[in-house]
């Protein structure tokens, strides 16, 4: 049987290493737009949706250790009450980044 990878949460190995990559990205490399369902596009290249996410965090929160709690633990009213975590691995990692975008450029309460 085939396993689907893209519903499976990346582990905190791999999770802790996109969450430095997120703190470590130039500020000039934008995320542009999603390509297929588990990439996005930035101006340097192609990233995962996990490090999109994150990265968008990072831009709000300084402190890696809020980011990484925030995204697997915190369950976001207006999405469903699903993490973030949860939300990428059903493929909403739009969701998510116009979510953080708006707390980011101050539409939230």
């Amino acid at each position: 049987m085939k396993e689907n990878h893209a519903s499976r949460p990346a582990t905190s190995t791999s999770l802790r290493n996109l969450l430095h990559a997120a703190y470590r990205a130039d500020p000039r490399d934008r995320l542009i737009s999603p390509i297929g369902e588990h990439d996005y596009s930035t101006l340097f290249g192609r990233i995962p949706a996990a490090l999109a996410v994150l990265r968008v965090a990072a831009e709000i929160e300084a402190n890696p250790v809020v980011v990484m709690h925030w995204y697997r633990h915190v369950r976001i009213a207006e999405l469903g009450y699903l993490t973030a975590e949860q939300l990428v691995a059903l493929d909403r990692t739009e969701a998510v980044i116009t979510f953080l975008r708006s707390a980011r450029d101050g539409e939230r309460g």
